[in-house]
């Protein structure tokens, strides 16, 4: 099955490698194209109905679109209300909804990604011989929010000078998570995307 990413970030930004790389760890026989970014939420709105149509004309047999709730243009954002959104549009190009999963991600993907404390302590125990503090698992919504925060809260207080990097650290925690199962129950957008990811690999 080829699958097609369309992902709220920056060129280079951690959703373009992160949930691709989830789903091929989920499902090895998924073929994954290269994502497609859309720099923030006000475009994915806007613009990733009509890439999904194209991922189709170019051959992907389902797309994921992808983005965090939070931002939305300086308020908290809504799931459901961006999920409208953008199955009318769909609908209006007649794309098949059925064939496009919509993942709103609460509040973002490091409230996933810290949930599981896990990750963050053997990502931070590989790069040093001093053994230090667990970072805590985050097991409800409001632990989970801002998650970038807490990561760069835990490293001053352990490191001082060393600075959270989204862009490269958040992948090192990934590959340190021992597997996604206690963050998929944690924080159920991110248990929503894997349960699609399995969904279409049983029909592999």
């Amino acid at each position: 099955m080829k699958v097609g990413f369309i992902v709220e970030c920056t060129l280079g930004g951690p959703d373009a490698k992160i949930y691709p790389y989830v789903a091929k760890e989920l499902c090895d026989a998924l073929v994954i194209e290269k994502p497609e970014t859309l720099k923030d939420k006000k475009s994915l709105l806007q613009e990733a109905p009509l890439v999904a149509q194209t991922l189709f004309e170019n051959g992907c047999d389902t797309v994921f679109i992808i983005w965090d709730r939070i931002p939305r243009w300086g308020i908290g954002g809504n799931c459901e209300t961006d999920k409208e959104t953008l199955a009318k549009e769909l609908a209006n190009l007649r794309v098949d909804n059925t064939k496009v999963f919509l993942c709103c991600i609460d509040e973002m993907l490091e409230s996933w990604l810290i949930a599981d404390g896990d990750g963050v302590t053997n990502w931070i125990n590989s790069k040093t011989p001093h053994k230090i503090r667990a970072f805590d698992d985050h097991k409800t919504k409001q632990e989970q929010s801002s998650p970038k925060e807490k990561i760069s809260a835990y490293l001053k207080s352990n490191y001082g000078k060393w600075k959270y990097n989204d862009f490269i650290d958040d992948f090192g925690i990934l590959q340190h998570l021992p597997n996604y199962n206690k963050a998929a129950k944690l924080n159920p957008s991110f248990g929503e995307f894997v349960n699609f990811v399995n969904k279409i690999c049983t029909q592999q």
